[in-house]
């Protein structure tokens, strides 16, 4: 899954990278720790228009029963998107870009005597990243919006089993496109797309705390006890 991540380029970087041609809101930068149900950054399209707005993290269905909080729907399977039904109207019809500059992951191993240690992921290549998203609108007009996640290749696999769907530039354009409406075809060719070079380092366990903020959450720090080779 992805639980935690950092969106730390500025609004210009993103606005470039993304081809954003209307800025509606956009959250401050740097933010080193962003967590579920916060304020997040999002690209949407609306009559040929990409927009940038900030959205809810954790889709908001008006229609569910009350166990569907948006904590609980943060993420959405690649595998599963266009049949679930808490996903399948917002793969169809509501596809947005969400702009992040790398993400957390937790690893508890026997080395690590149980406790789960911080691992983060991000490109030396890219310093905007696309996930791929799904959001939905509120009656009241607010977004909300969940990542989607596939399984995770050869650097993040060791650490967890799941990775943002991240979309290269040559994708976004019928990602966003909201008169393409046949999700299953279009899920099927976002998740042909490679993702860039990635890189990953264990991190301070501080980023456990939502609250915690700062670039000393990213630095690289050896986990306790080391676990030698990894990443090497």
């Amino acid at each position: 899954m992805c639980g935690r991540y950092t969106a730390v380029a500025d609004l210009r970087e993103v606005v470039t990278a993304l081809g954003v041609e209307q800025v509606l809101a956009a959250a401050e930068a740097p933010r080193y720790n962003i967590a579920p149900t916060q304020q997040i950054a999002a690209v949407r399209q609306v009559e040929s228009v990409r927009q940038l707005d900030l959205f809810s993290w954790g889709l908001k269905l008006t229609w569910a029963n009350s166990s569907l909080t948006p904590s609980n729907l943060i993420n959405a399977r690649v595998e599963s998107v266009t049949q679930k039904p808490s996903f399948r109207e917002a793969a169809k019809y509501r596809r947005c870009l969400i702009p992040a500059s790398g993400w957390y992951e937790w690893q508890s191993t026997v080395l690590t005597a149980g406790k789960k240690q911080p691992f983060y992921f991000y490109s030396n290549e890219l310093p905007v990243l696309a996930f791929a998203g799904i959001y939905e609108i509120s009656e009241s007009g607010e977004f909300s919006a969940a990542i989607i996640t596939q399984d995770a290749n050869e650097i993040v696999g060791p650490i967890h089993d799941r990775m943002p769907l991240i979309l290269s530039s040559g994708f976004f354009a019928d990602w966003l496109d909201p008169s393409l409406t046949n999700s299953a075809e279009i899920v099927a060719i976002a998740r042909t797309a490679a993702p860039p070079e990635l890189h990953g380092h264990a991190v301070t366990t501080e980023v456990n705390s939502a609250r915690a903020q700062g670039p000393h959450l990213i630095a690289p720090t050896d986990p306790e006890p080391t676990q030698p080779g990894l990443f090497d």
